[in-house]
């Protein structure tokens, strides 16, 4: 069986549309909805929508944590433990996704069939532009001393996206056992998007080797890979001053730039296998995060609101 770790926290009309994008592509698969917290709504409205659009593919976590940036994990954490307690294999798959991810190609259930574990194997041994792994190797003391008991001694980290992984539940599960007796999460002085870094680091320091990257298209690679490159050729000029307040400015306008942001020539792309390739070199390691051949069938990020451009042309095409 496969399960599907869906966080959710606003536009209870966008989940309804995911659950039903979701069980298009994904058929078989068991969607399991952690509630922030913090959520814009109810949980008793989003179960009364699922009950008139009659989804049938998803299940409430009955625990709502908070969900604030940087605590994703903790709700990921929790849907894992909630689907450890209702499965009845061994051999089940959890698969995460966010909240305005969408999925646009068919295949994916014959692709997920032949698979065990999907993440990437984006290695840092230095400090580099990605910060995350920075404070992971920097700051995160706790998990870097944990990494070293289970073989990972040259003080380096692996990262992956999180949208579109998948593990094996035991796997996620021995993961989950040294973050709790550990207390790996109780640094609240340091605040980074876990689930990025500590699944795929103790899953390679296990000995596991994915089967294939994510399957998620996220616009962020892209971004990265020229805003690092100016980046990079920026720093190289020792004598500009305010090299930080210039980046902050390049960057805002990248993100801003709809050529950085999901468009339909890039639903498109995907959906013929033709994509640009994305090289990033960081952190004393060059990453590929869609190496072809790559079979990729969703896309990240699409805005939460029904009538985004965007979603309304990817509904469009199921």
């Amino acid at each position: 069986m496969i399960f599907v770790s869906l966080p959710v926290h606003e536009n209870p009309r966008v989940i309804i549309n995911q659950l039903k994008n979701f069980r298009q592509f994904m058929i078989d698969a068991i969607i399991v909805l952690h509630i922030s917290k913090q959520a814009s709504f109810l949980k008793e409205d989003l179960v009364s929508l699922l009950k008139i659009n009659n989804i049938d593919n998803a299940i409430i976590n009955p625990n709502s944590l908070d969900t604030s940036w940087g605590n994703i994990i903790k709700a990921h954490i929790s849907n894992i433990k909630f689907i450890q307690s209702i499965s009845i294999n061994p051999d089940d798959k959890i698969i995460f996704h966010a909240s305005n991810d969408m999925l646009i190609k068919p295949g994916l259930n014959n692709f997920l069939s032949t698979k065990l574990n999907l993440f990437h194997t984006r290695i840092y041994k230095c400090d580099g532009y990605w910060w995350p792994a920075n404070i992971a190797r920097n700051a995160d003391k706790s998990f870097m001393r944990q990494l070293s008991y289970i073989g990972l001694n040259d003080n380096f980290i692996v990262g992956s996206q999180i949208e579109g992984s998948m593990y094996k539940l035991e796997i996620l599960m021995e993961i989950i056992k040294i973050i709790e007796n550990k207390n790996l999460l109780d640094n609240i002085d340091i605040n980074y998007p876990r689930e990025e870094i500590y699944f795929p680091s103790f899953a390679y320091g296990f000995g596991v080797k994915p089967d294939h990257v994510p399957y998620v298209y996220s616009e962020i690679h892209y971004l990265e890979m020229k805003f690092w490159a100016f980046s990079k050729k920026l720093d190289s000029f020792w004598w500009i001053p305010k090299k930080k307040k210039i980046k902050r400015i390049v960057r805002k306008k990248l993100i801003n730039n709809k050529n950085f942001q999901i468009n339909k020539q890039i639903v498109d792309d995907i959906l013929k296998s033709k994509l640009k390739e994305i090289s990033i070199e960081d952190g004393g390691f060059v990453w590929q995060p869609y190496p072809q051949p790559c079979n990729l069938f969703g896309v990240k990020r699409i805005n939460r609101d029904i009538d985004d451009p965007m979603r309304v042309y990817i509904n469009s095409l199921n």
